[in-house]
């Protein structure tokens, strides 16, 4: 899942990737592989357990992964706004 917050006025934009994982090392494997550090992305809070919900307009949230708690990481990185 890939996230672009752009902050009018300023120069720069953060582009954030969060990679869901079974394990910390699973992601931390899938972050090296997919080259995240060498294009400039660093983790930004905790890696932790997480459960996740898919909300779909006004219909009730949906479990995803059925229910079961997952690893989430969040990397970020900051780039010179275009446009």
């Amino acid at each position: 899942m890939t996230h672009t917050i752009e902050m009018p006025h300023t120069q720069t934009q953060d582009q954030y990737i969060t990679i869901i994982a079974r394990t910390v090392a699973d992601a931390m494997r899938q972050f090296k592989a997919r080259g995240l550090d060498t294009e400039g992305y660093a983790i930004v809070g905790p890696v932790d357990k997480h459960r996740f919900a898919l909300a779909d307009g006004d219909n009730p949230s949906t479990d995803m992964f059925e229910g079961a708690q997952m690893i989430a990481a969040t990397f970020r990185r900051t780039t010179p706004h275009q446009g």
